[in-house]
């Protein structure tokens, strides 16, 4: 079986049985990483990818990052997710935008675009957390629940709301 077939073949195998398993079912965490590593573009063992998470091709993830349940991914751009990442569920990465058009234009005019998403080391994003694209998120931020980061995430900072604003640095 070459390369190409046999990566059909773990992808076909994740979303019919391995993205199903409760994460309580010994060694599912670590069934969902064997996949990812042979789906993704590229993936350091050991991560935490929990149940009913859609791996896109262009994920990148750093050893000890974990993805919270139910977690998507949509767009053609590159998601990077960097070490010790701590992410609650639900979590929503958009990698593809409109552009809007001027007054009377018509988007069918207009392709969309698509822009990398970062997530630095260290990092927490609560539940249900969206990120757009193009966003970096610092090293050591922290994404409150519920918010929508439109713009990058300084280091050692904590934002929440929609759009996420600054609610105050970290404390040393």
């Amino acid at each position: 079986m070459n390369h190409r077939m046999s990566r059909l073949a773990v992808r076909c195998f994740y979303k019919l049985v391995a993205k199903r398993l409760h994460y309580r079912v010994p060694g599912a965490r670590e069934l969902r990483g064997w996949c990812a590593r042979r789906i993704c573009e590229d993936v350091r063992l050991p991560v935490t990818i929990n149940p009913q998470v859609d791996l896109p091709p262009s994920l990148r993830m750093e050893r000890h990052a974990g993805i919270g349940q139910g977690t998507q991914f949509l767009g053609l751009g590159r998601v990077t997710l960097g070490a010790h990442l701590t992410m609650g569920p639900r979590c929503l990465f958009i990698t593809g935008d409109h552009p809007i058009p001027k007054a009377g234009g018509h988007f069918r005019d207009h392709a969309p675009v698509h822009a990398d998403i970062v997530v630095e080391e260290d990092v927490f994003l609560g539940a249900r957390v969206t990120v757009l694209p193009g966003v970096t998120i610092g090293r050591g931020a922290a994404v409150g629940a519920g918010s929508v980061v439109t713009k990058d995430v300084a280091a050692e900072t904590v934002v929440a709301g929609n759009p996420a604003r600054v609610i105050r640095a970290r404390a040393k």
